[in-house]
């Protein structure tokens, strides 16, 4: 079989694969993000002590969950309303002032740039208001990151 001959038979088994194989169609197989393991073990790692710091509401949004081509990782943590109106007092109630307070900005600059060092990953990260949240990005995929189960203290048998 001639050098064209081959390259032409293995295009044409490519297009007779499955949609599903491929990612594509109804049938397709659903992951749970599009971040590779090793990243995403680094991220989730970092990820904890931003947990220890605020709380378990930290998730793993956006166009990672989605397709394999995302531009970033969207990482939100979701605060109380109490407790983000607390911590940003100058925002309690201001739609859209967030971009304006620096308190808020370099708080979640500073985080965006600490996970993407640790993990390897364009990290977007944003604080939010709980209610804000639920209310704008209802139905919207989230998975929760930053979460261990701690080992046992002692070895079994020992």
């Amino acid at each position: 079989m001639t050098a064209p001959a081959k390259k032409r038979r293995r295009a044409d088994h490519r297009r007779t694969l499955p949609a599903h194989v491929c990612g594509q169609g109804a049938d397709a197989v659903k992951r749970a993000h599009y971040i590779g393991a090793p990243q995403f073990f680094d991220l989730n790692n970092a990820c904890r002590v931003v947990v220890d710091a605020f709380g378990w509401d930290l998730y793993l949004v956006g166009s990672a969950l989605e397709r394999r081509d995302y531009r970033d990782v969207d990482l939100r943590l979701l605060l109380d309303d109490a407790e983000f109106d607390a911590l940003f007092p100058g925002l309690a109630g201001r739609a859209g002032a967030a971009s304006r307070d620096a308190k808020f900005a370099l708080l979640c600059s500073a985080i965006s740039l600490y996970l993407s060092r640790h993990s390897g990953l364009p990290v977007d990260f944003q604080i939010q208001r709980q209610t804000v949240a639920n209310t704008e990005f209802e139905g919207r995929p989230r998975n929760a990151v930053g979460i261990f189960v701690e080992p046992p203290t002692g070895r079994a048998g020992t």
